[in-house]
């Protein structure tokens, strides 16, 4: 039983450094403006929410390129909005997001 309980703190103290760590990194990249040390911070970002299995937190989550963890911004990505979605495609990997059900799904018939 002893194992159990010392394994099980442990994970949640793992689990709690990890959230406070990912509050910093997403506090950073919201402060700082040059653009190669907020990509560097994204990847790490990144690279600990798949460790930890952590949520991306709702700001980053639109920002930040689901497959090449690149930060997208006017620049390196294309917008586009048909029927009502939104539709995100970045231009480094072709990765295409789309957001939004469109006009239909609001409907009531």
């Amino acid at each position: 039983m002893s194992r159990m309980n010392s394994s099980s703190k442990a994970k949640r103290y793992r689990r709690s450094t990890a959230n406070l760590n990912q509050t910093e990194l997403v506090e950073l990249i919201s402060t700082i403006n040059d653009l190669e040390f907020k990509q560097t911070v994204a990847n790490k970002l990144v690279d600990l929410n798949r460790k930890h299995r952590l949520k991306m937190p709702k700001s980053l989550q639109a920002q930040i390129c689901h497959k090449c963890s690149i930060i997208t911004n006017s620049s390196n990505t294309r917008v586009r909005v048909k029927n009502g979605m939104i539709i995100k495609t970045c231009l480094a990997c072709n990765h295409i997001r789309r957001y939004g059900k469109g006009p239909k799904f609001n409907r009531g018939n």
